[in-house]
């Protein structure tokens, strides 16, 4: 799952700076303070988008949260986000920064296939196609691959419960079908 597409976006000048872990698949040790503030980038005009994965911490709109929750998702941390927009200098409020807990090593490594500049097996894996081992996934309906932490897998219903509440810019990839 990725928050892109056809609709247009304006990306992060500017995350909020907090610690934490938040793409290590582990709950955040310390409690955050909300709001997080992000700054949008001034140099991509457009409407902000349903999800960032922030450099420093991801975020995602309201609507979004209430599809997954509606879904079953019930591992994800949530933190109140502002993101301010400095070409209009109005503030969105309806985002929460997001740590997804649970990391799944549920890559099947034999069928998948590897770009050539992969050196690892975990982390960072590039993959040219990517195949599940759906029985290493321990029932999670979302989660972040461990070969591939930029890489979050959903279950189907996650997906139809996103596409049924009608959010736009999500792109879902199925079976074999992810490169990255």
């Amino acid at each position: 799952m990725v928050c892109e597409g056809k609709h247009p976006i304006m990306p992060i000048a500017k995350g909020p700076n907090v610690r934490g872990r938040w793409r290590s698949g582990r709950p955040l040790a310390a409690p955050v303070a909300p709001p997080l503030v992000y700054i949008l980038d001034r140099d991509y005009p457009g409407a902000p988008k349903a999800m960032y994965q922030a450099e420093s911490v991801p975020v995602v709109r309201d609507d979004v949260v209430q599809a997954l929750k509606k879904a079953g998702v019930d591992n994800i941390e949530y933190v109140d986000a502002i993101l301010q927009n400095p070409l209009t200098g109005t503030e969105e409020r309806n985002y929460k920064a997001f740590n997804i807990v649970g990391v799944v090593a549920a890559a099947d490594m034999n069928a998948s296939e590897l770009m050539g500049t992969s050196k690892s097996t975990i982390g960072d894996v590039d993959f040219h196609a990517l195949t599940l081992d759906e029985s290493k996934t321990g029932g999670l309906l979302l989660f972040r691959l461990a070969e591939a932490l930029n890489a979050i897998v959903v279950h189907a219903s996650v997906r139809k419960a996103i596409e049924d509440a009608g959010i736009p810019g999500f792109v879902f990839y199925g079976p074999g079908e992810w490169s990255g």
